[in-house]
């Protein structure tokens, strides 16, 4: 019993090391909630929960007299506002279950049936020594099914990022479904430049691009945020370790059209992405944030104070309505004040892209991407320069050459 309940107290103390360090990373304005939550359970003012008022406010599952023996620290039979953190953790923060065997808190490891995850209250969860015991063996499911609760964390872990793999994978194939299109739409011409483009890629000439020859394309042309294996796989939609032609197309036209990286967590953004308008009304920056970072305030962007982002639906609508465009402060004609042909780089941290001012005249639009200045004299280079003059030669409204 003695060791038991030295184990208990062990465990107790992990959860008051968790709920000091929520308190002490927390805001002011949290800091003030929670000491008015204190003061709220302290009815009589003294700085101290005692048993009765503890049992007068916390939920019905926590109001027993040894749950309080356990919140109670020192054993003075009250609770002082360090004490109650741990309470207000277990309340607040988290759902303290108990073991459906010997019905304990579980404060400490313990494992839980997968069957019976997403019951609610009727999950069936046992402490390590009633696990251990085989206590509750009558259970409705195999003990095979029973999991501790570091496996079940990593679980869930894996299960979220293998949905993200799922929803980064869709967002590819739609990415190389508009590469195709582009390319099923060009002119003969185009479509044997850009076979001869996926060649000069292909430096053993096995038909294939690997991951060695991406990277060396990757760090010869400038492009860090690419040359990495997790690019590389995100390209390779059937898995299979290599780029075929349509693949390296699909590189071809991110690189073209300016589809960016997170500028937080520096991950490729194949779907919808937020940009800072303010960045976007100067030609010499950008700046671009993920769902995921922008949802989560990971980054903090402003220009003296002033913060907006538009995502790229939002900010294409804006572009082509004045209206919007000046409610947003995302008129393209602060971008750039004359049509020009003229290229201008854009920087993306350590990357600089470089993209030619799109003159605004419908008649006279034209998709002219200037890439790679400082290719090497090579045949890439002279396959690349024959690419990109074959997709910018005539009117888009009457040869539908476009970026492909």
């Amino acid at each position: 019993m003695f060791f038991i309940t030295h184990r208990f107290e062990r465990e107790m103390d992990g959860m008051r090391e968790i709920s000091r360090a929520y308190y002490e990373r927390a805001s002011e304005a949290d800091k003030i909630s929670i000491q008015r939550s204190f003061a709220k359970l302290d009815i009589d003012g003294n700085g101290k929960i005692n048993l009765v008022e503890f049992k007068k406010s916390v939920s019905l599952w926590l109001s027993t007299d040894g749950v309080f023996e356990k919140l109670d620290e020192n054993g003075d039979g009250c609770l002082d506002f360090e004490e109650f953190l741990c309470l207000y953790y277990m309340e607040e923060k988290v759902e303290i279950g108990k073991c459906s065997g010997c019905s304990e808190l579980m404060v400490g490891p313990y494992f839980s049936c997968l069957l019976c995850l997403g019951r609610g209250a009727d999950t069936y969860d046992l402490c390590c020594t009633c696990y251990r015991r085989r206590r509750g063996s009558s259970h409705e499911h195999s003990s095979q099914y029973m999991v501790d609760h570091h496996s079940l964390l990593m679980l869930f872990r894996h299960h979220i990022a293998d949905d993200e793999k799922v929803r980064n994978k869709k967002e590819m194939e739609e990415l190389r479904k508009v590469t195709k299109a582009y390319y099923r739409a060009a002119s003969p011409q185009v479509k044997e430049l850009a076979y001869e483009f996926f060649q000069s890629m292909d430096t053993d000439g096995d038909g294939r691009v690997d991951l060695s020859e991406f990277i060396a394309f990757m760090r010869r042309e400038g492009y860090p945020f690419m040359q990495n294996r997790s690019f590389f796989e995100q390209l390779d939609l059937n898995s299979d370790g290599t780029l075929n032609f349509f693949e390296v197309m699909t590189l071809y036209y991110i690189i073209k059209s300016g589809r960016p990286f997170c500028d937080c967590c520096a991950k490729f953004i194949p779907g919808i992405f937020f940009s800072c308008v303010e960045c976007f009304n100067n030609p010499n920056t950008s700046f671009h944030l993920c769902c995921d970072c922008y949802r989560m305030a990971k980054c903090n962007h402003n220009h003296d104070g002033r913060s907006q982002f538009l995502d790229n639906y939002a900010l294409l609508q804006a572009i082509r309505d004045p209206g919007l465009a000046h409610a947003s402060g995302a008129n393209s004609n602060e971008a750039c004040d004359e049509p020009t042909d003229a290229i201008v780089p854009v920087h993306h941290d350590s990357i600089v892209h470089t993209q030619n001012a799109i003159d605004p005249a419908p008649s006279d639009s034209k998709w002219v991407i200037s890439l790679f200045l400082d290719a090497s004299q090579n045949k890439f280079k002279t396959t690349l320069e024959a690419l990109e003059v074959a997709v910018s030669v005539g009117n888009l409204s009457t040869t539908l050459c476009t970026i492909m």
